[in-house]
């Protein structure tokens, strides 16, 4: 089965609309997710585990002393971006940008390898530069058990 056969109807927001819009716009569509469109092109996917993510306990870094020396043992951009994340009031401070996507003839043993490896909500499926579609969890389901 190809995933244009199964992919669901495409949830676009753009990248300077408030977290809270996304919130409410997710729970209401019922939607894990949502494809985050700038000027016609992709460039992120959000979820509903980034919002949770806000909710979250920050991590301190943990630091190694040895005499006088203070020695980091994590990059330490990670607790910016952590914060960042966690401040983000607008969706762009949420997204993953770059995301993977499949196009409309990928075969759903293929996504679902994507999926598992790579931890994905949502996939988008776009051909051309322009977002068709969307691949949830559970469309797949609905694809694969009701063959």
């Amino acid at each position: 089965m190809q995933a244009r056969e199964f992919m669901v109807e495409a949830l676009i927001v753009v990248p300077d609309r408030s977290v809270r819009e996304l919130a409410e716009l997710l729970l209401r569509e019922g939607s894990d997710g949502a494809c985050v469109v700038e000027n016609g092109k992709l460039i992120g996917v959000v979820t509903t585990m980034d919002l949770v993510f806000q909710e979250k306990k920050v991590h301190l870094p943990s630091f190694l002393s040895i005499m006088d020396f203070t020695i980091p043992l994590e990059p330490p951009d990670r607790l910016r971006s952590e914060l960042d994340k966690i401040a983000g009031t607008k969706v762009r401070a949420l997204m993953s940008g770059d995301p993977i996507t499949v196009g409309p003839e990928t075969s759903s043993d293929e996504i679902a390898t994507k999926m598992v490896e790579e931890h994905i909500t949502i996939l988008p499926v776009v051909e051309g530069g322009r977002v068709l579609g969307m691949i949830t969890k559970q469309a797949l389901l609905q694809a694969v058990f009701k063959r």
